[in-house]
This record gives C-alpha cells, structure tokens and sequence, in this order.
C-alpha cells in the first residue's frame, strides 16, 4: 500500500490522545494537560498548533509562543521529516512574525531532538534541572522567620500571587514578563488553593509556594509549580519553610515524592536551597536557541 504524503494542520482535541503518546517516552504529559492547551483563550490553536498526519496518524505535534524577543516552541516527532516539517513551519512563523531568535529545548531520554536541532542551527545556551525528594511523615517542621505566618492563597487574591511572582522571578535568567490574564488563564481549572501557601508578614505577602496536587502522567508525583520569595525576604529562611510547608502538605495528599524544575544556573541560589531541603536531580533539560537572518521588521 502506498503512502500519502504528510499533512501539516491545526490540531484538533480528538487528536490528543496521540499527541499525548508522542510526548510519553520525554515528559509527563496526558491528554487531559494535552486538551487544556487547546482550551486555553490565550493560545491561538489555528495559527500556532501544528501536528503532522501520517497515513491517518499523529507523527508530529509543535506549539509556539510568540514573545517579544522570542519564539518558543515546544515539539515532539516520531522521525526527522516530521521534525523538519515542524521546525521549518516554526521557522517561518518566526519570520513572518519579524521575530529572530526561536528557542527549543530537549528533554530528557530525548538526545535525538538535540541531534536534529543542532543540523537546523540551533546552539545549547541554557539547562534546566527537574528535581525531587521522597515523602515520609517524617518531612521537618518548617521554621518560619519571626513576623511570619503561613495561611492558604484566598480566592480573589490571585492578582497579588501574579504580581509577587513577576517581581521574584524577574531574577532569573531570560526572564519574560507574563500578562495576568495568561498566567491566570494557564491555571484555570487547576489550581487548588488548598495546595496554595502564602507566607504573610502583617499585610504584605512575602513568599508563596504554588503546588498542584500531581504532575501529570506520574500520580504519585506532587509538584511544586512555583516557589517565590520577594528579595527583601531572602536569605532568612522563608524559602527553605515554604518549601518544607510544601512537602509535608503533599504528603498528607499522599505523595510519595515532590519535584519542581529550575534554572541549573539560577542566580538566586534555588539549586542550593533545594539540595539543602533534600532535593536532588533527576534529569537535565538542554535549551537550545537559534538565531534567524533576514526576519521582516515589523
């Protein structure tokens, strides 16, 4: 039987299931997280969702967020054609866009998508660590600064969380700002203000830890999605409480492990505070970038 060529398109959410098997071997991704991307009102499935059909099957999937200074694609393929088909598109988007800089990032168990990005011109210039601890009842207590408690994140407080984690992470590398109606939009759904801890001191929020009760395809996983503390709050222990806070919170949902992702270079001293708390890790992401000539001014 012949084969018919490829076909780039939009997804569509009966294709989420595949684009889920696609992600299986790299990351933990189900087609419930692969369905709220698809949902999500700031992201434009038509122009910048692209899968590559096969003889009726998914063999490609890439999304890209248009930023200022950059395009970043998140892909998966079963081959290089479809890789090539993928990256080019992204290419091409970037251009029309004006936009010269694409970064990409190869997950763990998945050396073959450095091997592809290297061919297309991509160079490494960043890594991320996934890092997690094992959860017993016998997590420390927390030791809070003096002048601070610990309470749950209240509903309709969410615009005080945004802009307390804009501030903190606008210490790290590569930092890019996040509209409020994104951020919210992304935790639409999902967000479980019980797992949401706010270190308050008098009225001033001075450090959060936003969890959600399990990564997706790893049940036994719960995560630390965010761990903020504003600089005036640093190095005075409200972090290494927050994120003890976090653990025993997660394990009394019952997971066996806690992980969370960070800039292997953070220049706020995370890594420390992590591997000090327990943590250690698992794998390393590679993120690579690319710079475009000849992209169109806008």
């Amino acid at each position: 039987m012949s084969s018919s060529p490829d076909v780039l398109r939009a997804p569509t959410t009966d294709d989420a299931e595949e684009i889920a098997a696609l992600f299986a071997t790299r990351r933990s991704t189900d087609a419930r997280e692969v369905r709220s991307w698809f949902a999500n009102p700031t992201c434009d499935v038509a122009n910048d969702f692209r899968v590559v059909e096969r003889n009726g099957r998914i063999v490609g999937y890439a999304d890209i967020q248009l930023q200022a200074d950059r395009v970043s694609i998140d892909w998966t393929a079963s081959d290089s054609d479809a890789s090539d088909s993928l990256l080019g598109w992204t290419e091409k988007r970037a251009r029309d866009e004006g936009i010269d800089r694409l970064v990409a990032h190869e997950w763990p168990n998945s050396e073959d998508v450095g091997i592809v990005l290297r061919a297309r011109g991509f160079t490494p210039f960043r890594a991320s660590l996934e890092m997690q601890v094992p959860l017993d009842d016998a997590a420390p207590e927390p030791d809070w600064p003096s002048g601070v408690d610990v309470r749950t994140v209240r509903d309709g407080e969410e615009p005080r969380v945004h802009a307390l984690l804009e501030e903190a992470f606008a210490d790290v590398h590569d930092f890019r700002p996040t509209p409020f109606e994104e951020w919210a939009a992304w935790w639409d759904g999902r967000k479980r203000l019980d797992l949401w801890f706010a270190a308050e001191a008098g009225d001033e929020l001075a450090g959060l830890a936003l969890c959600d009760e399990e990564r997706a395809g790893a049940p036994g996983l719960g995560w630390v999605e965010s761990l903020a503390v504003r600089r005036q709050w640093r190095r005075r222990g409200l972090g290494r409480a927050l994120l003890l806070h976090a653990f025993r919170a997660l394990a009394g949902h019952g997971k066996t492990a806690a992980g969370l992702s960070v800039q292997a270079d953070n220049p706020t001293g995370a890594v420390h505070l992590y591997e000090a708390a327990g943590m250690h890790a698992v794998s390393r992401r590679t993120i690579y970038e690319k710079r475009l000539s000849g992209a169109s001014a806008l």
